[in-house]
């Protein structure tokens, strides 16, 4: 992975800037395209900002992408129908371990439209970008047991979403 041992998952200072109040409006969201069983997905409210989206059966959801709103800042989310033991707004640590690599950080419990979860946002936007190229990402909540997901296709995916980030800088 093209990240130093020093690149950490940070979480946002500033809940409002990823939305107004807690539950993410589907009016805010427009579906771009699909690439490799991925939405690419433009979000208005951040910058706009693309990410790509993916089901993970019925109960959960997984995002990750930039926000353009104040500097370039990549993030990832899991949603899940589930309960999350995470209330909006809350804080909650979070270890990623990527193919071995692991990241520490902090997650923010966020609602989305029927699904709890939360988010981080990523210190070097390059680790979204980088993780895509990886086989395995491991997601262990604080308190929670460990959320395996394989990122095969993800590379696809990220040079949509790239593709689309340009689009949406040009206009």
């Amino acid at each position: 992975m093209n990240v130093t041992s020093k690149t950490r998952i940070v979480a946002a200072t500033a809940v409002s800037l990823l939305c107004s109040g807690t539950m993410v409006q589907a009016q805010d969201m427009k579906k771009y395209g699909t690439a490799a069983g991925w939405d690419i997905v433009v979000r208005g409210d951040m910058g706009p900002g693309c990410l790509i989206a993916k089901k993970l059966g019925n109960d959960m959801q997984i995002q990750m992408g930039i926000d353009e709103t104040t500097g370039r800042r990549g993030y990832m989310a899991l949603y899940t129908k589930l309960a999350a033991n995470v209330g909006s707004g809350e804080k909650r640590a979070v270890i990623f371990d990527v193919d071995g690599q692991k990241f520490s950080g902090e997650a923010t419990g966020q609602q989305l439209e029927g699904f709890d979860g939360a988010y981080v946002w990523v210190n070097n936007p390059d680790f979204i970008y980088d993780l895509a190229k990886m086989k395995t990402l491991t997601i262990t909540p604080e308190g929670r047991k460990p959320f395996a997901l394989s990122l095969a296709g993800t590379d696809a995916a990220m040079q949509a979403m790239r593709a689309c980030q340009e689009a949406r800088l040009t206009k």
